[in-house]
Order: C-alpha cells, then sequence, then structure tokens
C-alpha cells in the first residue's frame, strides 16, 4: 500500500460527488453529517455513554512504525472534541471499547487506554504479528484482534495475550463481532496480490469458539474485500476497503447500500446511527439507518 493512503482533503460539494446511493435503498439511509481532515482515518467506534466517537488516525504508511498516529475524538452531532485526543502511535486501526477501556490495534501491539484518563494503561505486544488489525470484545471482557497480512486471530484473556485461531481458508481475517457466543470474521479474500486486491472475494464466517469449523454465513459469499462488520439487531452491514461499497446481509441475503470512494474502511454503529471513515479521503460520515 503506497500511494492509496495519501491524505485528501474535500470540501463540502466535492465530497457529495463520492456518494451513490442505490435507488432501491434510498430509503434507508439518510446522511446526517460529514467532516474532513483526518489523516487516513480507518476505525470509529462509538461510545454512548459520552456521546462520542473515536477515530483512529495512521497519519503515514499502514505498516509504518512512525509514533504520528493518534486518535479522535469527536461528539456524536459531528463536532470535533479533540482531534489529538491520544498521541505517539505507530499506524492505529481497529477499536473496541469495554466499560473505560478502550483498546487499539496498532501493528504488533494492542494498546489499552483508560478512556477517563485518555492515557495508555497497559501494552500487549505480539512479536510475530504482521498487521494487527480489528477488535472485538466478548461479554466477559474477552479481546479478540485479528492480524489481517499474519492470517491468525489473537485473544487478550485473563491479562494474557496468545494466538488463538488460524485456518487455512481465512490468509486475510480483518472486521471481528462478536455476536451471541460467537465471533464473526469478514475475510479480505483469498490470493493477495501486491496492490491488496485478491483473486478471490472475501466472505463472513461464523466461527463457534467452542468449534473450529468456520460456517460463511448465508448471503456473504464472495462479497469483496471485506473490512468494518457491525449489526443492528439481526442486520449486519459490513463495508468494502477496495471498492467502497457498503453491504447489508438480512434474511441471507445482500444488498448494496452505498458506493463511496475507494478506502471505506472500520465503520461503526450505535442505535441506528452508522459511522464511515473514508481513509483515503480523510473523511468521516455520519448516517441514519
Amino acid at each position: 500500500m503506497t500511494t492509496w493512503f495519501k491524505h485528501c482533503s474535500l470540501n463540502t460539494l466535492a465530497a457529495l460527488s463520492l456518494l451513490t446511493i442505490h435507488p432501491a435503498m434510498a430509503d434507508e439511509l439518510l446522511p446526517l453529517w460529514e467532516i474532513d481532515g483526518f489523516d487516513q482515518p480507518e476505525s470509529v467506534v462509538a461510545n454512548p455513554t459520552e456521546k462520542a466517537i473515536y477515530v483512529s488516525n495512521i497519519n503515514g504508511q499502514p505498516t509504518e512504525l512512525n509514533g504520528k498516529g493518534y486518535i479522535s475524538k469527536v461528539s456524536m452531532d459531528g463536532n470535533v472534541l479533540k482531534k489529538h485526543w491520544l498521541n505517539h502511535l505507530d499506524a492505529p486501526k481497529g477499536m473496541a471499547i469495554f466499560g473505560d477501556n478502550l483498546y487499539i490495534a496498532d501493528m504488533q501491539q494492542v494498546h489499552q487506554v483508560s478512556i477517563s484518563e485518555a492515557r495508555i494503561i497497559k501494552q500487549f505486544q505480539v512479536d510475530q504479528a504482521k498487521m494487527l488489525n480489528d477488535i472485538t470484545i466478548a461479554d466477559d471482557g474477552t479481546v479478540y484482534i485479528s492480524d489481517l497480512l499474519g492470517g491468525a486471530i489473537y485473544r487478550i484473556s485473563n491479562d494474557e495475550i496468545t494466538p488463538w485461531f488460524h485456518h487455512k481458508d481465512l490468509p486475510h481475517p480483518n472486521g471481528l463481532l462478536w455476536q451471541q457466543g460467537t465471533l464473526l470474521i469478514a475475510s479480505w479474500g483469498l490470493g493477495m496480490n501486491a496492490d491488496f486486491t485478491t483473486k478471490t472475494a472475501g466472505s463472513i464466517y461464523r466461527l463457534n469458539i467452542n468449534n473450529p469449523n468456520l460456517i460463511i454465513v448465508k448471503g456473504s459469499e464472495k462479497l469483496g474485500n471485506l473490512d468494518g462488520l457491525v449489526r443492528q439487531s439481526d442486520t449486519l452491514y459490513v463495508s468494502d476497503w477496495i471498492s467502497g461499497e457498503l453491504f447489508k446481509i438480512e434474511k441471507g441475503t445482500s444488498q448494496k447500500l452505498l458506493t463511496l470512494k475507494p478506502g471505506l474502511a472500520d465503520i461503526g454503529i450505535t442505535g441506528s446511527t452508522l459511522f464511515s471513515p473514508l481513509m483515503m479521503n480523510g473523511q468521516i460520515s455520519a448516517w441514519k439507518l
């Protein structure tokens, strides 16, 4: 990944040209707000208790250990509360919240951050990881982390991080979502090329934590180069980083809701509001579902 990730700020009129809402789905999405000026925003996570969202900014190449990555804090109505809320990270990507703790995937580290103190309180080092990417947290506080390039899923349990799962059919796990005792995994695909496209598009898999068999979620078969994965009730929403498309999966079928520019990364959700980070355009948007 090289020139794909250069920051390009947009004014409002230009930003509107990024958007295609597919006619059949036009009544399902209402644009709420958009903000420019971020630095390769990769992930958005909502904290309803604060009525705020956190945005990870890579601010460099996606595998670069440059210490320039940072986290922004934004109100849910689209006001930047503190652009540099947490600094001195490398290439921060996926995030998840559990209580007062914000967990951040950052290359070979997972940072545990006290939200109330806005500081890192613990770091989990994984030397063998290649690009820790997304995070989800189980009801009991167990943290799961995907390694997009390393093909593994790690787990933090009892204050220790260990390799937990890998499978030949899942060489590039990306988005993770905990759901009622199972782990949902959005795959980037099979046969990754130098430009990060793949020979075979990725699907969403369901993995029971007590059973190592991967089961494809019906309707998600070979859907795209999948990144962010969120849920509202029984409906899944997933982004395709390469195409910039947003899909919903419901009752065993998938529907395309949006086509943005390439770089639609780790989407977030709270209630009926969905947040979409556009990495290549330095932009965050909010939508009413």
